[in-house]
């Protein structure tokens, strides 16, 4: 596993993981932007939070270079961050009033990792077929 550390995207994948924390940190309940959106609108709302959060560690661990060819560990290393912050998103929520921690929560946040490292990986594979 090679790792190419990006020190800007590095800072923006810091900054993106401040920012979810921030937003989860809002109350539920409160009149804020969020309680606006139905909640199947809201929940939509976690794969693409997520997939952006893949793409700044993709973009971090591969020297900025979105046509970088990763390793199946890369990748791995990648879920296994991303998934982290999600869980731990879903941990602390659990402790915001009006705010729900949810196994629902935490998948649709898996689904936008993994479709962001499946999109990579299937554009990847279509340049070196090509």
């Amino acid at each position: 596993m090679k790792i190419k550390l990006h020190l800007g995207y590095t800072v923006l994948a810091v900054g993106y993981m401040i920012a979810i924390f921030i937003l989860s940190e809002q109350p539920g309940g409160g009149g804020g932007p969020l309680d606006l959106l139905p909640g199947f609108l809201s929940n939509s709302l976690h794969v693409p939070l997520f997939a952006g959060l893949a793409w700044c560690l993709l973009m971090s661990l591969s020297g900025g270079q979105w046509s970088q060819t990763i390793s199946g560990p890369l990748y791995m290393l990648i879920g296994v961050l991303a998934g982290g912050v999600a869980a731990l998103d879903e941990w602390h929520q659990f402790f915001v009033p009006g705010r729900f921690a949810g196994v629902g929560d935490f998948l649709l946040d898996c689904v936008g990792i993994a479709a962001l490292l499946l999109v990579h990986r299937g554009r990847r594979n279509s340049v070196v077929a090509s």
